[in-house]
């Protein structure tokens, strides 16, 4: 249980009392990012840290290899404080290598805080993080995680210790800025004279921000469930439903009668929906009959598939996973070619040409994974975008252990340096843990997404299915909120500006600081009435508008 507290976030009710009562002095957290590797390091972010003016050790690790490996040796490290990591590394003697920083000591487990795809001749950044927790946390670790016989230069490091109070400001710092807006709305009579005193009932209708769960075919004709999502989500990803292995059973079989009914809900109460998926590179998920056909049948099988979907569903789903997985699989362009993907894309795109296409995948901000480093997302991702085809969506599943807030963070920052949309498309919480850790897991995920900028929707993997959900539910059989549920309520209702209700001043103003969305107003004066209706949109200019009364 200490462990589990030193993970657990402060209450934003008592964080914003510590703003209206002092200004926040603490440090800002750095978004600065790269994902190119550059002739020459930049300066190290917040001038250091606690490691300015610390350089580290390197110790030779003899056996079948001979590495130097730089480690920092670490003091004072506070239970509970969060850190941020950053370092520019270079290496000798290989072409490249997968470069892991870790914390811990010789005795005990160490944490994975970062990965970096390093490449000698050039400088790469490494940004991470850790919540020093039950670890004996004494040194950070530079590793060569492929064993080759390398040297590791570093330049620039960094260490930045934030209390979880400052954390969490400077999430709310993010969130005021990206998520919502400053409005005035001035009223005045047909004579143009502004009206003091004039009632104003101002409420939120919509959110700009999609926030959405898995639904499956245990939806369909369960009117209370429907109504419990509809209470709560603006979006919606059908499970297996419109996957092939779904859709097509057996070749030629086509049967789309459970994406129809799901998507017929979906339509009808103008919930925004993602394609999920068009192919899948874990083999274990490819149809039987897919894998069993010559290359020249699975090539005109994958265009069938593509043009079956896009012919029944163009313009009904805002994003397809056009790929899934292809960082840790790659069936079809083992089969296809390399250029299979390529092709995928730009298929697609001429079917369904206002859908945003995404590439899918698992472990680039849950864990470090040698085979799905965010350093190899970039690279793919630019890979698919260098023929100017239309990929041009950034998926990440969300299948978290324990979360690591600030490489969850870090992570964030390195890929928005894309400059595409990111989206948390599978959120859960292992149901290794209790369900009140997995609460508590949730809540630091959904808080660390919504607060990126770069972050523009979130999908929860909790679709019930025969009483049961893949890892996480949010609610019992009986549509109870178990912990998780309240979580996630508790965050829909801070994240919604909600119902406000006052008076214009004396220059016939009214201020407020709004979510991103859509708003209906009801002005009063002297028994007259006006309903209006106005959005607020991206924007850090104020939002005036005016009433007519």
């Amino acid at each position: 249980m200490k462990r589990m507290r030193s993970h657990a976030m402060f209450s934003l009710s008592f964080l914003y009392w510590m703003l209206s009562v002092s200004p926040y002095d603490g440090p800002l957290y750095d978004s600065s990012a790269f994902s190119e590797c550059k002739q020459y390091p930049e300066k190290p972010l917040y001038a250091g840290g606690i490691l300015k003016d610390n350089l580290p050790e390197f110790t030779r690790a003899d056996g079948i290899t001979t590495v130097n490996l730089p480690i920092f040796k670490l003091q004072d490290i506070t239970p509970g404080t969060i850190y941020s990591f950053s370092t520019w590394i270079k290496i000798k003697n290989a072409d490249s290598a997968v470069i892991t920083a870790s914390v811990g000591d010789q005795d005990s487990d160490e944490l994975c805080v970062g990965t970096v795809d390093a490449k000698p001749g050039c400088w790469s950044f490494l940004k991470g993080g850790f919540v020093a927790s039950s670890l004996n946390i004494s040194s950070i670790y530079l590793k060569n995680s492929d064993e080759q016989d390398l040297e590791i230069e570093i330049a620039s490091a960094s260490l930045q210790p934030f209390t979880e109070q400052q954390w969490l400001l400077n999430q709310q710092t993010k969130i005021n800025m990206a998520r919502k807006r400053a409005v005035t709305i001035h009223v005045s009579n047909k004579q143009g004279v502004r009206l003091e005193n004039a009632s104003l009932t101002v409420e939120q209708v919509s959110k700009d921000f999609l926030l959405g769960s898995a639904i499956a075919y245990t939806f369909i004709g369960n009117i209370p469930y429907q109504n419990w999502f509809l209470e709560r989500f603006n979006a919606a990803v059908f499970e297996d439903e419109i996957k092939w292995y779904t859709t097509e059973p057996k070749q030629g079989q086509l049967n789309y009668t459970l994406a129809d009914e799901l998507l017929e809900f979906v339509r009808r109460n103008q919930i925004t929906v993602r394609g999920h998926n068009i192919f899948w590179e874990d083999p274990k998920y490819i149809p039987a009959w897919v894998q069993n056909l010559t290359d020249s049948e699975l090539k005109s099988a994958v265009n069938s598939r593509i043009q079956s979907l896009m012919s029944k569903y163009k313009d009904e789903f805002v994003h397809w996973d056009v790929n899934n997985e292809l960082l840790h699989f790659n069936f079809y362009e083992q089969r296809l070619g390399p250029d299979a993907t390529h092709e995928f894309y730009r298929t697609v795109h001429q079917q369904d040409p206002l859908a945003t296409l995404f590439l899918n995948e698992f472990n680039v901000v849950e864990t470090c994974d040698s085979s799905s480093t965010v350093d190899k997302y970039i690279a793919k991702i630019r890979e698919l975008k260098e023929d100017r085809m239309s990929m041009n969506g950034i998926g990440l599943e969300g299948h978290f252990g324990a979360p690591n807030p600030p490489r969850i963070r870090a992570t964030l920052d390195k890929l928005a340096t894309l400059g595409l949309p990111i989206w948390l498309t599978e959120v859960d919480i292992s149901d290794t843990f209790s369900k009140e850790t997995q609460a508590i897991y949730l809540e630091q995920v959904l808080r660390e997404g919504f607060s990126h900028p770069a972050v523009d929707g979130i999908m929860l993997w909790s679709a019930i299915r025969r009483n049961k959900c893949y890892r996480m539910c949010l609610t019992d059989p009986d549509l109870n909120n178990l912990p998780t549920g309240n979580v996630v309520d508790k965050l829909l209702k801070e994240w919604d500006t909600g119902v406000l209700k006052g008076q214009t001043d004396e220059h016939g103003s009214y201020s407020f600081y709004g979510f991103l969305g859509e708003y209906k107003l009801t002005a009063s004066y002297d028994g007259k009435v006006v309903d209006a209706a106005f959005s607020l949109s991206p924007s850090h200019e104020t939002k005036h508008f005016s009433v007519q009364l």
